[in-house]
């Protein structure tokens, strides 16, 4: 039960705190003449540590935000303000999901496992090289003691892989544009053909 607890503040201190400035001033401008803003946004926090789990929340920012406007309506009911404006649609959109759209997300992710795919199928050394060098971002140095190459045949080896990787990828994309097929494991062939150590 600790580790929850200290796993649920460690990501209120990560993920909500830093969005209190925004969601004070966005209380400040719908109904500082009515609640205590230092209440609602306490009650808030009291029930975003009361949550059993934090995994089902995709968005932090819009959660905090949904609740604090839940806290709100609650002690407006509570204190019996019947005339109070609710959030429209249009207040709802101000609140911004700065993550990516869906299918931005899938679009990359597909992208993505396409670029491995045709990775895989390089030699060891061209993957590595450019796995070092591109992904985990060491130096030229660093990757070509890695590899137990010299500096210029890593660039050799970077250049080639990344050569043959943009030209199928380029091919895939035209047959793609003039309506043919995609034969992902066509390329997979040429590029096995292409092996070299």
């Amino acid at each position: 039960m600790n580790d929850e607890n200290d796993t649920i503040s460690a990501w209120l201190a990560r993920e909500i705190v830093p969005h209190e400035r925004d969601v004070r001033n966005w209380l400040s401008r719908r109904w500082y003449h009515v609640l205590d803003i230092e209440d609602v946004i306490q009650e808030a926090y009291c029930r975003l540590a009361s949550l059993a789990s934090v995994d089902h929340i995709e968005c932090p920012r819009s959660y905090f935000f949904r609740t604090v406007h839940t806290v709100a309506t609650d002690l407006m009911r509570r204190a019996g303000i019947v005339n109070f404006t609710s959030m429209t649609q249009i207040d709802l959109s101000n609140v911004v999901d700065s993550g990516p759209l869906a299918d931005r997300a899938l679009e990359a992710k597909q992208e993505l496992e396409r670029v491995n795919r045709l990775l895989a199928e390089l030699s060891e050394t061209h993957r590595r090289a450019i796995e070092l060098r591109r992904v985990e971002g060491l130096s030229r140095r660093e990757t070509a003691e890695r590899l137990q190459v010299s500096e210029d045949a890593l660039k050799k080896y970077v250049e080639r892989g990344m050569h043959r990787i943009l030209k199928i990828m380029a091919e895939q994309d035209e047959r793609v544009e003039n309506g043919e097929p995609d034969n992902v494991e066509r390329e997979a062939e040429v590029i096995g053909k292409q092996r070299r150590h």
